[in-house]
């Protein structure tokens, strides 16, 4: 089984910056525990430890995760930082998107555990809700924080104060530290077009597109229209068919745009959308009055991207994998996880490098989660072989071994 002894030096620059954030027995957990997570395919503190040469019992990775001192959010959001400084391209917006996923847990005893309606499966189980949020830059999908939420009955008993679901959203809105004069578009779907969410987000002076329920009222002109009704009204009337992009495929929408009111969010404009092939339209919401129809949807479709993050943490990096007890140590898994995919990511901007493509194109398209975990594989591997390498004699001997392996 490969194992890691120390960081890989396609990884060196990532980790450099952050080293002061933690303790000297803190960092190796740190960085240990991230690339274990970016390579392993059973993410358990007791597998991952496994991987980790020379390293400390795995109850001490779990006193990390719970009892060490290091702020999390702080170091996530660093990260974040520094990825888009390395991508920064004059005049290119960012996308903030959010959305929430549940995992379903069987531990009884695991904190902040509570009954939930599982959307994948339709069912309602024990588990957790998770806010993500991420950014979306130059075609790259940047992680920026994760949040568990804790339901009322349980907050008194962890000494924390109940925040709902969408309270949530608005604080990462609020507490987010992006670069000043930079566009920002906040990407949402139904569940956090409220009142919460939209005043924090006009707070920063920043730009909203989210989807509204079509049951909602829409007040325009002194008449108040439901949007399950008025949607296919106004396409059927004024809408066009226009190709529009989206993270991989173009495809044909029809569009129409009404500026009005919506209640308790103000003046805005609706933008109807139907793509070829469906039956029901759906309603984008955006404070930007200016904006081209086309362009909103087009942007819209950016929020894809928190989906895809979401499903390659959970299927490559064991999102729901945490087998801890403690709501804090749930907290920080979730954490390196997500560090873990920045630190996939940096892999990735390092071979396009490598590969001589250009810095300044506009939009980047990275290799899927799966290859750049076989990549760093690929080259902890290759360090390995060179160190022994070194204090070896038997060097034709390894070279023919990793020429079999490699085969």
């Amino acid at each position: 089984m490969l194992t890691i002894g120390h960081i890989p030096s396609i990884c060196k620059s990532f980790f450099r910056s952050h080293r002061k954030d933690f303790s000297k027995n803190g960092w190796s957990h740190f960085w240990g525990l991230v690339i274990a997570m970016a390579m392993a395919t059973e993410h358990t503190i007791e597998r991952l430890n496994a991987l980790l040469r020379d390293h400390t019992h795995r109850t001490n990775d779990g006193e990390f995760l719970w009892r060490s001192d290091w702020d999390e959010s702080w170091v996530i959001c660093e990260i974040a930082l520094d990825t888009l400084k390395k991508l920064h391209r004059k005049g290119e917006p960012i996308y903030f998107i959010l959305d929430d996923t549940q995992t379903l847990k069987r531990a009884k005893k695991m904190e902040a555990v509570g009954r939930i309606h599982h959307h994948a499966t339709g069912k309602y189980g024990m588990g957790h809700t998770i806010l993500k949020a991420c950014l979306y830059y130059r075609g790259v999908t940047i992680p920026w924080g994760s949040w568990l939420y804790v339901k009322k009955e349980h907050s008194g008993k962890l000494k924390l104060p109940f925040i709902k679901l969408t309270e949530l959203a608005a604080n990462a809105i609020e507490q987010a530290n992006l670069p000043e004069r930079v566009k920002v578009t906040v990407l949402f779907d139904a569940f956090y077009l409220c009142p919460n969410v939209v005043n924090a987000v006009r707070a920063r002076g920043w730009d909203y597109i989210g989807v509204a329920k079509s049951n909602r009222w829409f007040h325009r002109n002194s008449q108040s229209h439901q949007l399950r009704k008025y949607a296919p009204n106004v396409l059927r009337r004024s809408g066009e068919w226009k190709k529009i992009k989206g993270l991989k495929s173009q495809k044909e929408y029809r569009i129409a745009e009404r500026i009005g009111y919506l209640n308790k969010l103000g003046e805005v404009k609706v933008v109807f959308s139907r793509r070829r092939g469906d039956h029901q339209p759906i309603a984008l919401i955006t404070n930007d009055l200016s904006r081209p129809a086309r362009k909103v949807v087009a942007d819209y479709l950016r929020r894809w991207s928190i989906e895809l993050l979401i499903k390659d943490e959970k299927q490559h990096l064991g999102l729901g994998a945490y087998r801890v007890l403690r709501y804090r140590a749930v907290v920080r898994h979730l954490h390196l996880v997500d560090a873990a995919y920045a630190c996939l990511t940096h892999v990735g901007l390092k071979a396009q490098r490598a590969q001589g493509q250009k810095k300044t194109k506009r939009v980047l398209q990275l290799s899927p989660i799966s290859q750049l975990k076989a990549d760093l594989q690929r080259a902890v591997w290759n360090e390995t072989v060179k160190n022994i390498a070194k204090v070896s004699h038997e060097r034709k001997v390894l070279r023919r071994l990793e020429k079999l392996l490699a085969a």
